[in-house]
């Protein structure tokens, strides 16, 4: 009896390795199929030739007379509804979150700039955001962007088009067109370094993990973090949320509908305390948005005026940065129950 196993490589709603699924499902499937979904995007708004792929794998079941039972999807999606498909597991995997309890960074606070942006791979939201900050805030921002157009591993036009068919308007298109023309940006070259309680020292030129930038928390106030998923019901929060919060920084988050919240279900104290997090109604290009409404009221303020601010946060921040380091992915699944 053989029993399959794929991972679906998935970016936004798009999967590509689709005809890897299909031969699977058509062949002779005399075992289980098992198909992991990489990270955590809501399967309700995964594609499959351009339909959804839960209504496109009950198609195919039904057409093929297959057991839906032997078809199991895991995902990383901590808030799946598991309703959408007979057999659904989530598995509790936020490593990258949780393992923001491996690093340490000297917490010596000299706010240089208003706002952080730490970009690697292009996705349409992270090359809004960034395009609208280095357009808007260039000088209050300390800004990472990695993927550039002359990247042959990385989409050629990185995701430009799906920015326009969010949003057309002018003054994004100018932003966006002045700003890739400065990429990649990388941050100062200067020699970093930090320890990951585990006895090895994470330098800047190895890029062995996502925290190895934690230093750099130390000159902003306020990071813009942009998640990964964010489309329909998903949570799995990475690295991106971890990092602000092992380095005591505010942040204000683009991720799924909901992101804040679910955050605190899990017991992190957000900070609708210093701004309005209404955003974290919304989605998509509502979401960025208001986001960015709130960015300007703080962009608008002296430095002065935010390291009154930042001491007044001392509370929360030493709150979140307490929890996640006890914190793991079980635990997390435990409480979004």
């Amino acid at each position: 009896m053989n029993n399959i196993k794929i991972t679906l490589k998935v970016v936004e709603d798009q999967i590509y390795n689709e005809y890897e699924l299909i031969r699977a499902i058509t062949g002779r499937l005399e075992g289980t199929l098992e198909i992991l979904i990489n990270e955590g995007p809501d399967l309700s708004v995964i594609k499959l030739f351009g339909k959804s792929f839960v209504e496109s794998l009950h198609m195919l079941t039904d057409a093929l007379e297959i057991d839906k039972q032997k078809i199991k999807i895991i995902t990383y999606n901590l808030i799946q509804d598991c309703s959408v498909w007979p057999n659904v597991e989530i598995k509790h995997a936020a490593e990258y979150f949780t393992e923001a309890d491996r690093f340490e960074v000297p917490l010596n606070k000299k706010i240089q700039k208003h706002f952080g942006v730490f970009v690697g791979t292009s996705r349409w939201h992270r090359l809004y955001i960034a395009s609208m900050m280095h357009g808007l805030y260039k000088d209050k921002t300390m800004m990472s962007f990695w993927q550039h157009h002359l990247n042959n591993d990385l989409p050629a036009n990185l995701l430009m088009d799906d920015v326009m068919l969010k949003d057309a308007n002018e003054s994004l298109r100018e932003n966006m067109f002045d700003f890739v023309k400065h990429l990649p940006l990388h941050l100062n070259e200067e020699d970093v370094k930090i320890n990951d309680n585990k006895g090895a020292d994470i330098t800047r030129g190895d890029w062995e993990t996502p925290y190895e930038i934690l230093p750099y928390y130390n000159k902003i106030f306020l990071d813009i973090v942009c998640e990964t998923w964010h489309e329909g019901e998903c949570f799995l929060p990475n690295e991106k949320t971890g990092r602000p919060i092992i380095a005591k920084t505010p942040f204000i988050a683009y991720a799924g509908r909901g992101f804040l919240g679910n955050l605190k279900k899990i017991g992190f104290q957000t900070f609708d305390r210093w701004w309005s997090e209404e955003y974290d109604n919304y989605q998509g290009i509502q979401r960025i948005q208001r986001m960015l409404f709130q960015v300007r009221k703080v962009a608008q303020l002296p430095l002065s005026d935010l390291n009154i601010m930042y001491d007044d946060m001392q509370s929360a921040l030493e709150h979140n940065y307490q929890l996640i380091k006890t914190l793991s992915p079980a635990t997390m699944l435990e409480k979004l129950k």
